[in-house]
């Protein structure tokens, strides 16, 4: 993994910690795990020393925060809490949390750890039950994935539960490529160079990341696939989602049609066709398409768009 987005070896098989785990990283995501932990620590106007267990548990123990040595983690630890308190509050923080997790691996992985923390003391301040729903909604955590999440935390096994969650983003991954050759064949880009591009992008994503030689065999059969004379892309696009009744990925599959886009494009995506394709195909509301920009401009800038 490098800057915290680009994995090119890893098995399909591997869990949440591979995503992020290592030393520090400049944008390292860690960093913002932790500010939501602190912000759970925070919201209720007093630290309870259970809390503060948690997150030092998380700290040494958790997968995710692997390779992190004690004096990385208490830095990251300092700029959390001096975050949370230059914003004025814990909800204030949020928006910035959120930016800072843009996959969403990590910001299920997120949410999860403020319910650990919020939970920690066995009774949810209201202020805790705030923040919390502040934080959902700004991950963009829907209401079951919630439920599942607190639950989860609640019962000591959220790394079994992220990392069911990293098979389910997995199993999205021939449905992303399916899609993007689609949108090759929509801007007449169906070229060997053009799949390489795919390629160095689709890795660069955290959330649809595999080794190098998966992404390059599916792209390939994608490519190579025998398609009728003149096929329309948007039948296929909709017959593609049949087998995605989740709304939720159907919003995700938008963000990264979207990512996919020059960054300064992305904000006008109603006028870019292949965009329209998917809002109408995938059954997007208009307010619904706007968050899906918000969140793929989110990304960084360094991701390698395929042009």
């Amino acid at each position: 993994m490098r800057d915290g987005y680009v994995v090119t070896s890893q098995p399909m098989e591997k869990r949440a910690r591979d995503m992020i785990g290592g030393g520090l990283r400049p944008n390292d995501p860690r960093r913002f795990l932790i500010e939501v932990m602190i912000g759970a620590m925070y919201a209720d106007g007093s630290v309870d020393q259970r809390e503060l267990d948690v997150l030092k548990k998380q700290l040494s123990d958790h997968d995710l925060f692997a390779g992190l040595n004690d004096t990385a983690a208490q830095t990251l630890v300092g700029l959390a809490t001096d975050a949370v308190k230059f914003a004025g509050s814990s909800t204030g923080r949020v928006p910035a949390m959120a930016k800072g997790l843009p996959a969403r691996i990590h910001r299920l992985a997120g949410y999860a750890m403020a319910c650990e923390v919020c939970a920690a003391d066995e009774n949810v301040d209201p202020a805790e039950a705030h923040y919390l729903e502040t934080l959902r909604i700004a991950l963009r955590v829907s209401p079951s994935e919630a439920q599942a999440i607190f639950a989860a935390a609640r019962a000591k096994r959220l790394s079994a539960y992220l990392d069911d969650r990293v098979l389910r983003l997995r199993s999205l991954v021939p449905v992303v490529i399916e899609m993007f050759t689609l949108r090759a064949y929509a801007r007449g880009t169906v070229t060997d160079e053009h799949r390489f591009a795919l390629r160095d992008f689709i890795i660069s994503v955290p959330d649809l990341s595999q080794r190098t030689e998966e992404i390059e065999g599916e792209l390939f059969k994608a490519f190579r696939k025998v398609r009728p004379q003149g096929f329309n892309v948007f039948s296929e696009l909709q017959a593609l989602i049949k087998n995605i009744p989740d709304p939720v990925d159907r919003y995700w599959l938008t963000v990264y049609a979207m990512l996919a886009e020059p960054p300064g494009v992305v904000a006008s995506w109603r006028v870019v066709p292949f965009i329209g394709l998917c809002q109408h195909a995938f059954q997007i509301g208009d307010a619904d398409m706007e968050l899906c920009a918000q969140d793929a401009m989110a990304f960084p800038s360094t991701i390698p768009r395929p042009a």
